[in-house]
């Protein structure tokens, strides 16, 4: 199963708002420009509204017979973990795994000089099409980044197998990890290791969702430098298409964005990025400025 290159998360807290947001990707496709719809809710938005994860896949699935959306669409079991994937398996096709709570702890220190004598093409300076500068890593600098984002990856790495087991292969996923809700952006080095032990691990990824400088709450814009969010964007998609090519990762691995909703001084900083480069994008909005 592999992700459009297009492709928006629309939040439905209440399973009432599908048929209207699908209007507006009918919108944009009488505008010749075709984005695929993924429905997206947590288990922690269940939690708070006391509905359940078949419940997004109803909403989304009536409103595409009434619609008559012949175009493909997607449900997002939202950032899931082990303990709590499991009611999304039969309603979901798209998983958001989310390893931020894993980032930064311990693992054994053999482990970290294995890798990083298995990766010794990372040591010295990497030049990446896209980035004005090389990137400048020597064996501590990898073993540091490694320590802080191994056990994520491994947990990631176990989650997606457990996923693909349930659901009868790999090809009936599409897998996301999520790194964004953590304290400190990552940047291109810490990135491209993360890259490398996901590839170490066989997650077949098609989104990443890294986190970036300033605040991306719900119902309003954007809260920070605008500058250094650009920055940080074009560098991580260069980034992602080096990993791709140097790893074998899936060929349509791209950006997810966690937008929060209402972000609007971001979307012109990535329609020209996405312009720039001809990389795809996932755009996830929880959409609770539509209540």
């Amino acid at each position: 199963m592999n992700l459009e290159r297009y492709t928006f998360g629309v939040g439905d807290r209440f399973a009432h708002q599908a048929a209207a947001q699908l209007r507006a990707f009918q919108k944009m496709e009488e505008r010749g420009v075709e984005v695929i719809p993924v429905w997206n809710k947590s288990n922690r938005e269940h939690t708070f509204v006391g509905s359940h994860p078949q419940s997004v896949y109803d909403a989304a699935a009536l409103a595409i017979k009434e619609l008559g959306w012949s175009k493909p669409w997607h449900v997002d079991a939202d950032h899931i973990g082990l303990p709590t994937v499991d009611p999304f398996l039969p309603c979901s096709d798209f998983f958001t795994i989310d390893v931020a709570d894993s980032i930064g702890k311990p693992v054994d220190k053999a482990d970290i000089d294995a890798f990083v004598s298995k990766h010794d093409e990372l040591q010295g300076s990497i030049q990446i099409p896209g980035i004005e500068k090389p990137l400048e890593l020597s064996a501590d600098s990898i073993a540091a980044i490694a320590s802080q984002y191994m056990l994520a990856v491994r947990e990631a790495g176990e989650i997606y197998r457990y996923i693909a087991e349930k659901k009868g292969g790999e090809d009936q996923m599409i897998a996301e990890v999520s790194m964004d809700e953590t304290d400190a952006p990552q940047t291109p080095p810490e990135l491209l290791v993360i890259l490398t032990m996901l590839a170490d691990e066989r997650v077949q990824l098609q989104t990443i969702a890294p986190k970036f400088t300033g605040r991306f709450n719900k119902g309003v814009d954007y809260v920070g430098d605008l500058a250094q969010f650009e920055q940080e964007f074009s560098d991580d998609l260069a980034v992602i298409a080096h990993a791709v090519a140097a790893y074998g990762l899936p060929a349509n691995l791209k950006m997810s964005v966690h937008s929060g909703s209402d972000e609007f001084s971001l979307y012109p900083i990535i329609q020209c990025a996405l312009t720039r480069t001809g990389a795809g994008l996932h755009l996830k909005s929880a959409c609770t400025s539509w209540l």
